[in-house]
């Protein structure tokens, strides 16, 4: 009878780890977000899971004009600039058929990526070119895993959205270990914690010197996390940047 009974309670934890998963990050409170001069708000993730909802922003990394995302049958960022982030909106969390489309629904999708999004999670369209064929376009969606930093460590992650077979490493001036190395297009090299600093952020061919981008005054402060995209042209890279500070959710 013990052993029936532990077994069930194994499987009650089980399924309570399951059904966490599930969430968005219960303490992730508001969202500060700071890119190309505008700064927004997000609410707590608790508030957002409550309404079923998840929050979702756009980067355009597409050289030229402005891009529309549509999610099934809805343009649910309309005309998004050139190396613009938008701010974070709400969505209803379900799966979603994320595309870029030459003009109405109805039309050709340039690009698609089908998502399932999670109540209360934070998450980033990436608009991007397509490698070989100019007309065409690429769509990342990124679990933005939002959530409190250690004051002590600056958080980042960078995105490789130049076309081409070239890997990069991404430098702060003046440090000698890459913050990332050999990132190929269209990845996302994932989060890394390192010490606070200040510099020019530079964007290099892996194993070479001459720089590719580069974005100075650039201050990585503990307690914040960044988001760098590496967008233009092969031998013309801009980089766009995004900084969010993130409130620990009062219990």
């Amino acid at each position: 009878m013990s052993e029936l009974r532990s077994l069930w309670l194994g499987m009650l934890a089980g399924a309570a780890v399951l059904s966490a998963g599930c969430k968005g990050s219960d303490d992730t409170g508001a969202v500060t977000s700071r890119s190309g001069g505008s700064t927004s708000e997000a609410p707590p993730s608790d508030a957002v899971e409550d309404r079923e909802m998840a929050l979702v922003r756009v980067v355009n990394a597409v050289p030229g004009g402005p891009v529309t995302i549509w999610a099934g049958d809805s343009s649910t960022f309309s005309g998004v600039a050139y190396k613009k982030a938008t701010e974070y909106r709400e969505i209803a969390d379900d799966r979603f058929n994320f595309s870029i489309r030459a003009a109405g629904p109805e039309s050709e999708a340039l690009a698609e990526n089908r998502e399932n999004l999670e109540d209360g999670g934070h998450y980033t369209i990436l608009a991007l070119p397509a490698k070989d064929d100019p007309a065409d376009r690429n769509l990342r969606v990124l679990n933005d895993e939002l959530k409190p930093v250690d004051p002590a460590k600056a958080r980042v992650r960078f995105i490789n959205g130049i076309p081409g077979n070239n890997d990069v490493d991404v430098f702060l001036k003046g440090r000698e270990d890459p913050i990332f190395d050999g990132v190929n297009f269209t990845t996302e090299a994932g989060w890394n914690e390192i010490e606070p600093g200040s510099g020019t952020l530079v964007v290099r061919p892996d194993g070479k010197t001459t720089p590719i981008a580069s974005l100075p005054s650039v201050k990585l402060e503990g307690g914040k996390s960044y988001t760098f995209v590496l967008a233009g042209k092969t031998g013309k890279g801009e980089i766009v940047r995004i900084e969010d500070t993130v409130a620990k959710e009062v219990e």
